[in-house]
């Protein structure tokens, strides 16, 4: 391991200890899931790791995670303009690693249910872009003021697409980029299934073969060198996000 997989693998430890104590249920997932079928950890030139969780499980564990970290190691990022939340390891340097987005940090990423009706299913795409399109603009403001006073935009587009699930859907998707080849059973999750990661274990998916088959293919064979890259991006706003916090302060 490098020395930014060595934190990860420390900051997963501590995480999930207080996850697994509050019978949170929770999944590694993309990247991370195949590196811990191909190589029994990280994949050797990853920089993250992902961590799928349940949506209405997301106000518990932010109490929990803010409660029962260390905040003077961890920073809990409460994304106002992002799909999801992110745990951020608080370096000797930390606002400006964060400023230069060289803070290590895990993914959070809520599986929400989705439309299984056609109309509403379409309606629901359409939100969903809105509220990437949205984000990814607010990213680019530098003006924190300006950024605070449009973050109602996504939200907007948020609570459309939640008005379009019907609640006999049994479809599970999580709000990344790539959420339209994301549409899986919820029943796919399940309970967990352990499996050795580095020196400790991490749960995957019931079905992980079919979840990562779906996505990515072939994940058991790697990328050719050239195309061994790690994560490439970092959360969206996050030093704006962590200046209002720390005015509010």
């Amino acid at each position: 391991m490098n020395d930014v997989q060595t934190v990860l693998l420390e900051m997963y430890k501590d995480i999930a200890k207080v996850l697994d104590e509050n019978g949170i249920r929770y999944y590694l997932n993309y990247g991370s899931a195949i590196g811990a079928l191909r190589h029994d950890g990280f994949i050797p030139w990853d920089d993250d790791i992902d961590i799928t969780v349940w949506d209405e499980d997301i106000p518990l564990i932010k109490k929990c995670l803010t409660e029962q970290l260390d905040q003077s190691k961890y920073y809990y990022h409460d994304s106002k303009a992002d799909t999801h939340p992110h745990v951020v390891f608080r370096t000797e340097n930390f606002e400006e690693d964060l400023k230069s987005q060289r803070a290590p940090f895990i993914d959070f990423f809520p599986l929400v249910k989705y439309p299984s009706k056609k109309v509403r299913a379409k309606l629901s795409w359409m939100t969903i872009w809105g509220i990437h399109v949205s984000i990814t603009l607010l990213d680019k403001i530098k003006s924190v003021w300006l950024y605070r006073h449009l973050l109602w935009v996504p939200k907007v587009f948020d609570r459309l697409s939640r008005l379009m699930i019907n609640e006999d859907s049994d479809i599970a998707v999580a709000y990344t980029t790539g959420f339209a080849r994301e549409l899986f059973p919820a029943e796919w999750y399940g309970k967990g299934i352990r499996h050795k990661f580095e020196d400790t274990e991490v749960p995957l998916p019931d079905e992980y073969d079919k979840l990562l088959t779906s996505i990515f293919g072939d994940y058991m064979t790697p990328p050719p060198e050239d195309k061994r890259r790690g994560a490439g991006g970092y959360p969206l706003s996050i030093y704006k996000d962590y200046l209002l916090e720390k005015k509010k302060k």
